[in-house]
């Protein structure tokens, strides 16, 4: 699973240094330990990877107590999810060539665990029968400029409950995603992914070049005394793309599946609203909040109890890195104002 990246769009909560992933915000844990157990539940604790910044695995280890430390795929530095993806894929190949692998961002919000494991297993029996790269697509309920899209094509005669992809477009403008969901071909993109190590590897060689040749010298010295210095060399070199934007949009053997599960990215603030039970008032709390006369607002409270009145459908956050207020509708906008207030030194 990918548990690195800085969730910039949950300042003040998130920070490079304590990415989304890690805070309590669902049921008193945090989405990376609910991550692990349905990873866990799926294929044991021996085989489940952790994918992460080196500067990370203190949190991770907290979280995890007694996870094996072998089974951490450590980045010397971020590169975005084409780099991390493919080092993870040397590890699976060195260690269970010809198995497949299922990429589970740390992030998500999945439920019911028994309707995830049927899309898994409906990937997994796509991947008997053709050698191609799988996503699990989410039929969009609601017109979410957060989100990528993917338009499904053909049925594959494979496997008729999959579609191949025709088309990736990432985070449309409103009046675009509005016409994707009229249209009904159209999927989230979940950025859960299956595919084979081997298959995902080539995939690389053949469209990011660039992170082939560092994977190539990175795989030589697996498993040597030089691998974390040739890991710290090399790692940091590659070009910062996802791996969306770097194989599957490119990538001629690509497959979705639809799935069966309800999910968010939990992209954003707003996000919190969607998944947590609503108080009396339509207001999802986390922490001490009272108010008075206040509606549909995301409310996040650390250390301080919070008053609100008279707010309507508003975000309100506080943690000792700092205080946010904005509007749900443009929560979207917190990545940008974190990177001033980094740009402020503040």
């Amino acid at each position: 699973m990918l548990a690195g990246g800085s969730g910039e769009r949950f300042w003040p909560l998130s920070t490079p240094a304590h990415p989304k992933q890690f805070p309590p915000l669902l049921e008193g844990r945090s989405f990376f330990q609910h991550t692990v157990e349905r990873a866990t539940k799926l294929v044991g604790q021996d085989r489940v990877l952790v994918a992460t910044r080196r500067d990370l695995l203190p949190i991770v280890q907290d979280q995890l107590p007694g996870f094996p430390v072998e089974n951490c795929v450590l980045e010397p530095a971020g590169r975005d999810t084409a780099a991390c993806i493919g080092l993870a894929a040397l590890v699976v190949l060195r260690r269970a060539p010809g198995a497949c692998t299922l990429v589970a961002p740390s992030d998500h919000y999945i439920q019911p665990f028994h309707a995830f494991e049927e899309t898994v297993r409906r990937g997994l029996a796509l991947l008997e029968r053709v050698d191609g790269l799988v996503t699990l697509g989410i039929p969009p309920i609601r017109p979410e400029t957060g989100y990528g899209y993917i338009l499904a094509g053909d049925a594959v005669p494979e496997h008729p409950a999959a579609r191949r992809c025709e088309r990736f477009t990432e985070k449309p403008d409103r009046k675009t995603a509005e016409r994707f969901v009229a249209d009904g071909r159209y999927y989230w993109n979940s950025g859960i992914f299956l595919w084979s190590a081997a298959t995902i590897l080539k995939a690389m060689a053949r469209h990011l070049p660039d992170h082939w040749s560092c994977m190539e010298t990175i795989r030589a010295a697996l498993g040597t005394p030089e691998e974390s210095r040739v890991l710290d060399a090399t790692f940091p070199r590659m070009p910062r793309i996802s791996v969306d934007v770097g194989i599957l949009e490119r990538a001629e053997n690509v497959y979705m599946v639809p799935a069966t599960f309800t999910w968010d990215d939990v992209g954003a603030w707003n996000a919190l609203g969607r998944i947590l039970a609503p108080d009396e008032h339509g207001n999802a709390v986390v922490g001490r909040h009272v108010a008075r006369d206040s509606q549909g607002c995301v409310v996040y409270g650390t250390s301080r109890p919070i008053g609100t009145i008279g707010l309507r459908d508003l975000v309100v956050v506080e943690t000792p890195e700092g205080i946010l207020v904005c509007p749900k509708e443009r929560a979207q906008e917190v990545k940008e104002l974190a990177r001033l207030l980094r740009e402020a030194g503040t």
